[in-house]
């Protein structure tokens, strides 16, 4: 596109759908820029472990993985992925599904993948929530004869005997804790406790460890954990390494698997030398959506035999508001 500014012509380049790749330590982010859209999905390197459910479901193939680099039992370099710029479509599977938030998609700046915002994709239902209760304050004034009303929230469970064990159990620091201490330094308050759920992976550690029922968390999969330690080699340490939730430990010189805290990502069973490590998602919780390729992602990350199981409840679902609807109907 040519413009004429004065007698001198200026040339102005426009680039429709342009593409970069940002590469740093921290991150890797691929942007592609159109006249009225901006799309970006950025890889935080640190959340991620490599577990490779952005690569299972990825409809085009664009994410690729390394394998990790294991010695004499121990993890030296985790798994990591990498995009195929040329094969992204920026749908944003990879973003929905990823079990540590390490992918982030965004449009025009808002948090929310393409192919969500095109109704073809649910959401996953997750979450974690610390019992609170609004309580309403009354203040006399000196110079009103009226009471200040304030409404506010608190803690309606947390007890300072518990230690803040929810923040100590965290394995990705997800929770802070705001205390009261005495002169000796010992917990007489809990004032407050923040969750960051940018780096929460709702592996319920918090939940289970916290003695007076105070969090309770929404596990996005549900699936089964299987160790067979009898083939585990001598002293190796790699599914512990890896594992973000420590869902895996190792007890009295053996591997211990606390399937309650695993997060259902895989990446033990990927990197295990032996084979001896068994991870199957058999349910994912997730928002109302109808849609062939949420079926195609689901028969990926599960099986057909719960693909086949989401289809028969959703008939039942639909015959039950039938039936409803013929009732309302009849009135």
């Amino acid at each position: 596109m040519i413009k004429k500014v004065g007698k001198k012509p200026l040339e102005v380049k426009v680039l429709r759908g342009e593409l970069k790749k940002q590469e740093t330590k921290r991150e890797t982010k691929i942007e592609r820029k159109f006249l009225s859209r901006y799309y970006s999905i950025t890889l935080n390197k640190e959340l991620c472990n490599g577990c490779g459910v952005c690569a299972e479901v990825c409809p085009k193939e664009a994410i690729k993985e390394t394998p990790a680099k294991i010695e004499k039992g121990i993890l030296v370099k985790k798994p990591t992925i990498s995009f195929d710029t040329d094969n992204c479509i920026f749908c944003g599977e990879c973003a929905v599904l990823c079990p540590l938030n390490a992918l982030t998609m965004k449009i025009d700046g808002e948090e929310i993948s393409t192919i969500v915002k095109n109704e073809a994709f649910p959401s996953l239902l997750k979450g974690i929530k610390v019992s609170k209760e609004k309580i309403t304050v009354y203040e006399s004034s000196c110079f009103l004869d009226s009471l200040n009303k304030t409404d506010h929230t608190q803690l309606s469970r947390c007890n300072p005997e518990c230690e803040i064990r929810c923040q100590k159990e965290c394995p990705t620091e997800a929770i802070k804790v705001s205390v009261q201490r005495s002169e000796s330094s010992r917990i007489v308050k809990i004032i407050d406790v923040q969750i960051d759920e940018s780096k929460c992976i709702y592996c319920k550690r918090c939940e289970l460890s916290c003695p007076y029922d105070a969090i309770k968390v929404k596990k996005p999969f549900n699936g089964t954990l299987e160790l067979k330690a009898n083939l585990c080699p001598e002293d190796c340490m790699a599914c512990q390494d890896i594992c973000p939730s420590q869902a895996i430990k190792r007890k009295d010189g053996k591997l211990v698997v606390s399937t309650q805290f695993c997060i259902f990502c895989s990446a033990c069973q990927k990197i295990c030398p032996e084979k001896a490590i068994s991870v199957k998602r058999d349910w994912v919780f997730h928002t109302d959506v109808k849609s062939a390729v949420w079926l195609t992602a689901l028969k990926k990350l599960t099986s057909i035999e719960t693909v086949s199981k989401e289809l028969r409840i959703k008939s039942l679902n639909k015959k039950v508001l039938r039936v409803r609807d013929r009732r309302i109907g009849e009135f």
